[in-house]
């Protein structure tokens, strides 16, 4: 017998949002959304557990500062597949699909605690640190190498219109140092030149990207500008001022993400798509509905060791941060783009120590897979099967559903305003 009870379906469509002041009236949104990320029907899914990529920890526990998925075409016709990772004392290793890490430093020297920058370009990884070490090269075999001729000891590079392009040294902090078009250590030649980026504004060039032909400039940490580098050659190369406000702390926030970059400034995260369409506005900032948590919820000191991927096999972006009275980076924030177009940017939180994060092509699944850095000498593969770490400890999943007041509602099905109703039936469906 049918029955004149109503059923009300809520799909969380919203995700991990404190400060939209609607929560009052429904639970689209959520106050708080750990170790969780969102499926295309818009069902909550705990993330996945952790497993060791390396089965012996690296001599003497350091931490993964940072970590990058090598592929090498060399000459014979077939790919070189290695894991290579850089260590708070210091040091360089390779992983090349046996989980052991080698180490490759060599008679390289590395200032203890550096984050790095890296760049492949023209079969070789280029290793930058944001302590302006001596640049570095890796070839593959052997162990890293200073990068010869006489390039600039920048904070990072990218490769670009076929040049490496470097920024940031100590002596020139807004200006980028272009190399030729043919070699990777010719940088005095008559192909390279530099560009300079608002000289002695306050800030530094922080990072960089290609973006449909142009480079984008990121510059801060303190005041802010993104600028727009346009032109193929040296004599075509234009600049030009995109947006002011929004300082990037790190080149490693940076993330393309389909036809867009995202990346992390001291306020939050950001399309470069949207700040090209609105400026300086709140269209820009994809976590508008964050602002407490950025302001409150991390720790805004080390915002320059954040590190950021695109995780498409699961449809979302991840930054690893430091929370609010932390020492070391041990949550990552992540921002759904499933349905999007349809339910706009979900974000939601992962309790887990990320001192470096990348995506590293498993040997095995050759699935392109989350692996994090930690502080204990392990490069752990994240969301896995199995819900919990390295094969013991559990987790929690947590979401939390705003406070609703429910109301009478008139003839045309409309709340009439804050009233206490009865509830006759409720149910949680998992």
């Amino acid at each position: 017998m049918a029955d004149k009870y109503n059923t009300t379906i809520v799909a969380f469509k919203g995700g991990f949002a404190t400060d939209q002041a609607p929560q009052v009236r429904q639970q689209t949104f959520l106050t708080a959304a750990e170790n969780v990320n969102y499926e295309a029907s818009n069902s909550i899914r705990k993330f996945g557990g952790t497993a060791k990529v390396n089965a012996t920890v690296i001599t003497g526990t350091p931490t993964i500062t940072g970590s990058f998925d090598l592929w090498l075409a060399g000459s014979s016709g077939t790919f070189t597949h290695q894991h290579i990772v850089m260590t708070s004392d210091g040091k360089i290793y390779k992983e090349d699909e046996d989980g052991i890490m080698d180490d490759i430093t060599g008679s390289a020297v590395i200032t203890a605690n550096a984050v790095p920058v890296f760049c492949q370009a023209r079969d070789t990884l280029l290793i930058f640190t944001d302590k302006n070490d001596t640049p570095l090269k890796y070839t593959g075999t052997g162990n890293v190498a200073s990068l010869g001729g006489t390039p600039p000891a920048g904070r990072g590079a990218v490769f670009h219109h076929n040049r490496v392009w470097i920024f940031s040294a100590n002596a020139t902090p807004s200006r980028w140092t272009y190399g030729s078009s043919t070699s990777i250590e010719d940088y005095t030649g008559a192909d390279t030149g530099i560009v300079d980026v608002d000289i002695e504004d306050g800030d530094r060039i922080v990072g960089g990207s290609p973006y449909k032909n142009n480079l984008i400039t990121f510059k801060g940490p303190n005041k802010g500008s993104i600028h727009i580098i346009g032109g193929r050659t040296p004599s075509t190369f234009t600049r030009d001022v995109a947006t002011r406000g929004i300082a990037l702390q790190t080149h490693n926030s940076i993330i393309s993400v389909f036809d867009d970059l995202w990346f992390m400034s001291n306020r939050g995260c950001h399309s470069f798509a949207a700040t090209q369409k609105f400026g300086d506005y709140e269209g820009a900032d994809l976590t508008r509905s964050l602002k407490e948590y950025f302001r409150t919820g991390i720790n805004r000191s080390r915002l320059d060791k954040v590190w950021g991927v695109n995780y498409q096999h699961k449809g979302c972006v991840v930054w690893g941060l430091t929370p609010s009275g932390a020492a070391k980076n041990t949550q990552v924030f992540g921002i759904s783009f499933v349905n999007q177009e349809s339910e706009g940017a979900r974000p939601f939180v992962i309790n887990r120590e990320c001192s470096s994060v990348a995506i590293r092509t498993n040997p095995t699944t050759k699935i392109n897979e989350l692996v994090f850095g930690a502080s204990d000498g392990f490069l752990r593969r994240q969301d896995l099967q199995d819900r919990n770490i390295d094969g013991g400890a559990g987790y929690a999943f947590r979401v939390l559903t705003p406070s609703i007041v429910l109301g009478e509602v008139d003839s045309q099905g409309k709340p009439q305003g804050d009233q206490p109703v009865q509830l006759h039936r409720i149910w949680l469906r998992s």
